[in-house]
């Protein structure tokens, strides 16, 4: 076995044995690892006993289960083992509400669903005062959420969301306080009947347009009729006062041939007075000329008197 030269005595080299070498080693491997477990624990302590908030965090830090304080961002020391700090974040956040059943003022069982954003305001009320605050925050807002679906009938939850957007918020402001929290936006995504109601809509809105669609083509038809009957009444009117004027202009070109002839007769009848046989003969004469369509004349003379004057007509014509 070689020997290890490890120093002088005299002029003779003096050489370590073995067992010293493996003791020396043996002795500096442990300081290396206790070395290296004191860094270790070091490291450790120093992470646990050394934290970071970031900007959209706050640390709620407890010293032995008591509050002490809020944490800002920034780095922070906390005592390991003995301090505990709790990391809230307080941006904002997004909840949504997917539809709920809710019944309307006309007893309409609508799905209505909602989204809602809000942020936490006070972090020590949100996560030591308040039990699963996410999940009694979505509880709060579904159920002011049906509150005012239920004052509403169903005409206005479909076309009235931006005032029931004001209304919900509304509601939930009475909490923020409460749930350490503020709300941010409330917006209802889509409100909806039921499968039934939507048919039975369907199908009265068919029938209105086909009732619309009948009135329009009745009035249509009311409209002709009435253009045709009065086209009918003016070409009525019409023939009855052609009708009437040609009676009246033949009436009365009748009345004044009559009148003309009347005259004449009357005329010649006052010339040949007083002319005896041979005047009586040439009025019968005239009257057979002039008045052969009519089957007896009757002759008024001056003063009045009428006198049957000549048969024109045979019996049997």
């Amino acid at each position: 076995m070689t020997q290890t030269m490890v120093s002088t005595e005299g002029n003779r080299p003096v050489r370590e044995s073995p067992l010293g070498v493996i003791d020396r080693l043996f002795k500096l491997a442990t300081i290396l690892l206790a070395a290296v477990v004191a860094l270790v624990v070091l490291v450790v302590v120093g992470r646990s006993a050394v934290y970071k908030i970031h900007a959209y965090e706050r640390g709620l830090h407890l010293r032995g289960g008591r509050f002490i304080s809020v944490d800002e961002p920034g780095w922070h020391v906390q005592i390991p083992l003995v301090d505990t700090v709790i990391i809230v974040k307080v941006n904002e956040r997004l909840g949504y509400v997917e539809r709920v059943a809710a019944m309307t003022s006309d007893d309409v069982t609508m799905d209505v669903s909602l989204q809602y954003t809000y942020r936490v305001t006070d972090p020590q009320r949100f996560a030591l005062e308040v039990d699963d605050p996410e999940r009694i925050i979505f509880e709060f807002v579904q159920g002011k959420l049906r509150d005012v679906v239920n004052t509403k009938d169903m005409t206005e939850v479909m076309h009235s969301r931006a005032e029931m957007n004001t209304e919900v918020m509304a509601a939930l402001r009475e909490k923020e306080q409460q749930y350490g929290v503020q709300f941010v936006t409330v917006q209802i995504q889509s409100a909806s009947p039921p499968e039934e109601v939507v048919t039975a809509i369907k199908d009265r809105m068919v029938a209105v347009q086909r009732q619309e669609q009948a009135q329009a083509e009745a009035a249509q038809r009311r409209t002709l009729a009435d253009a045709d009957f009065y086209a009918a009444q003016k070409k009525a009117e019409g023939s009855a006062y052609e009708i009437t004027a040609l009676a009246e202009a033949d009436a009365q070109r009748i009345a004044l041939t009559s009148a003309a002839e009347r005259e004449a007769m009357q005329a010649i009848l006052a010339a040949l007075q007083g002319k005896g046989e041979l005047g009586e003969k040439y009025i019968q004469l005239l009257i057979a000329e002039q008045l052969k369509d009519n089957s007896k004349w009757i002759i008024s003379g001056g003063s009045g008197d009428t006198v049957p004057v000549v048969e024109l007509r045979t019996s049997g014509e």
